[in-house]
């Protein structure tokens, strides 16, 4: 299968991902904080979901100006092939799932340590791969956030329900 096709199908799966997204970061509940802000408990969801349909858009627009290769024989579509070849696309997907399944159960912090570290892990090149660094990135990326957005910005997060 070409990189024209590649980019042509992630692209799009992950342009209707992005759309679902955003459309799920609609309905989140906005809390009050300390006040009126212009930054809510919407807003981070809201940029990812742009993030990511910028780089669906991108990766379709390159499948249109990539010249497709002939080769004489026509390639068939096989979703098996396709998983293989992307696979770090096909995790991160799964992650992005289970992140948004445990932010509720087990709140901001807990989950962001999760998807961080299993995001790390899957970017990571399998020579270089480090389960200590990966998990001081995530544990420092997730406190960090958790204290900008809580006592910085005064968006309150979700603390989980088991802590509740």
């Amino acid at each position: 299968m070409n990189n024209k096709r590649n980019d042509m199908i992630t692209g799009i799966v992950l342009a209707l991902f992005a759309l679902w997204y955003f459309y799920e970061a609609l309905s989140i509940r906005v809390f009050a904080g300390m006040g009126k802000a212009v930054v809510n408990s919407t807003t981070m969801p809201k940029i990812w979901a742009v993030c990511l349909l910028l780089l669906a858009g991108a990766l379709i627009l390159r499948s249109l100006r990539t010249p497709a290769k002939r080769d004489g024989a026509k390639a068939s579509f096989s979703l098996g092939a396709w998983v293989k070849a992307n696979y770090e696309v096909f995790l991160t997907f799964i992650a992005l799932f289970l992140y948004a399944a445990l932010m509720e159960p087990l709140g901001f912090i807990i989950s962001s340590i999760l998807y961080i570290f299993a995001q790390t892990l899957i970017l990571m090149d399998k020579e270089h791969r480090s389960y200590v660094k990966a998990l001081i990135i995530a544990v420092i990326c997730s406190v960090a956030s958790y204290a900008i957005f809580v006592y910085w910005l005064a968006v309150l997060l979700p603390v989980g329900a088991i802590f509740e």
